[in-house]
């Protein structure tokens, strides 16, 4: 037979029941219902919800006629113990004497570590004789490593490979953890009396178009979809640019004249220089030109016969005499300097 609470107190209280009360203060022993305990995997870092239930083998079908309150303690096997919460009762709704009427409560749990744990919560009920534990319950549970997060770690190893006067080259190992994901590509950064930078998919770059003979500092750093990490660093010196060839001064012979010297006829071809005195010592034969000629000049040609140059100069018609400058020229080339060599030739009638 049993007892609602309010006929339980009456027993207690009254004069002539003080055995059944004896009786209802005795202690409890251990697994007096069935305690059950809920915990899936989870990972470390991450909150895991544990929860226990607890039926009573004698429960009533109100959770008013329960004997006492029960609460569960969650320990874990590494050693935690996640402290005590209140269980809540929920009441039979058939008001049949089947022991469903069941206390529940949650724990909220984050693994600090990985690996195969067991979690043990311990049903405890208050009685008339004292907080009795009326059952527990287990479970195993696998805790695996937090993922990872966040940028990479920094290239490692990074070193100069090649050093020329506008170009240095580098090579670098990737990164010893990706980060939160995989390592997208890295990159390159130089500073120094030019600066720029660039994206690479590859552990290594070729970075151009710098000044020769000096100092830069490059940096490297590696990237995914959550971030860069940290930079690492070389200094480097590229290479003195070449000193240039010597420039020479080209050497030219002036007009050596056939006959009559510097003076030429109006409308007649006149033999002034062999071709020979035009080579210049780069290779090169020089340009021939009249210029600053006087108003009494109508034109100025030339003409090679053979090994020899000719000039035939046109007065106008009514002119007596003139003059003109006749230029030989020779332009630069690599290795050499230009040189121009004038002189003044008369024109007669």
């Amino acid at each position: 037979m049993k007892f609602n609470s309010s006929a339980r107190l009456a027993l207690i209280v009254a004069g002539g029941v003080v055995a059944s009360a004896a009786a209802l203060a005795a202690p409890v022993a251990a697994n007096q219902g069935k305690t059950t305990l809920m915990a899936g995997n989870g990972t470390v870092g991450v909150n895991q919800v544990l929860t226990a239930t607890f039926a009573g083998y004698n429960a009533d079908t109100s959770c008013d006629d329960e004997s006492g309150p029960v609460s569960f303690d969650f320990q874990i096997s590494n050693g935690t113990d996640l402290g005590t919460i209140a269980g809540t009762c929920t009441p039979v709704s058939s008001g049949s004497f089947t022991p469903v009427a069941t206390w529940t409560a949650t724990m909220n749990w984050t693994p600090t570590t990985n690996g195969n744990l067991t979690v043990t919560t311990y049903a405890s009920q208050q009685l008339l004789g004292g907080t009795n534990t009326v059952g527990q319950a287990s479970k195993k549970v696998r805790i695996a490593a937090a993922a990872p997060s966040g940028a990479p770690s920094k290239p490692q190893n990074l070193k100069v490979t090649g050093v020329s006067t506008n170009t240095v080259s580098l090579n670098w190992n990737a990164p010893s953890s990706s980060g939160g994901s995989g390592v997208s590509g890295y990159i390159v950064k130089w500073a120094g009396p030019t600066s720029g930078q660039i994206t690479v998919q590859a552990t290594n770059a070729n970075v151009g178009t710098l000044s020769a003979g000096s100092t830069y500092t490059f940096s490297v750093s590696a990237a995914n979809a959550q971030g860069w990490s940290d930079w690492v660093s070389v200094t480097q010196n590229t290479a003195n640019a070449p000193a240039p060839a010597p420039i020479q001064q080209q050497v030219l012979v002036g007009p050596m004249w056939t006959g009559g010297g510097p003076k030429v006829k109006s409308g007649q071809w006149k033999t002034f220089n062999n071709t020979q005195n035009l080579d210049t010592n780069a290779g090169h034969e020089a340009r021939l030109s009249g210029i600053n000629k006087s108003s009494s000049i109508k034109s100025i040609s030339f003409r090679y016969k053979g090994d020899a140059a000719q000039i035939r100069v046109v007065l106008k018609p009514g002119a007596k005499k003139g003059t003109f400058t006749l230029q030989e020229y020779a332009p630069a080339v690599p290795g050499f300097t230009a040189m121009s060599m004038t002189r003044v030739i008369k024109v007669v009638k």
